[in-house]
């Protein structure tokens, strides 16, 4: 699978947002996951998703929090990639 990487954290809202929802637009089932990196835990996007059919898996590291977009189908193919 694919890793799609959006490093977010120096974006003022909602420039974070509207990146992850542009790129959800090419992410493939099957082949491709996002790989967000925020500073905060952008709750205001996981509102948007269940909608759309995708989820997330989100972690702290840090100062940072990493998470992780995908199609449901896929879910145990990315969590074989990431580091959860």
């Amino acid at each position: 699978m694919r890793e799609i990487m959006v490093d977010t954290r120096e974006l003022e809202p909602p420039a974070p947002m509207q990146l992850v929802l542009s790129e959800l637009q090419s992410m493939l089932p099957g082949s491709s996951y996002i790989h967000q990196i925020h500073r905060i835990e952008p709750i205001n996007l996981y509102n948007r998703l269940k909608p759309m059919g995708i989820e997330y898996i989100a972690t702290k590291r840090g100062d940072d929090y990493h998470i992780y977009y995908f199609f449901p189908e896929d879910k145990e193919k990315v969590m074989e990639q990431i580091d959860v």
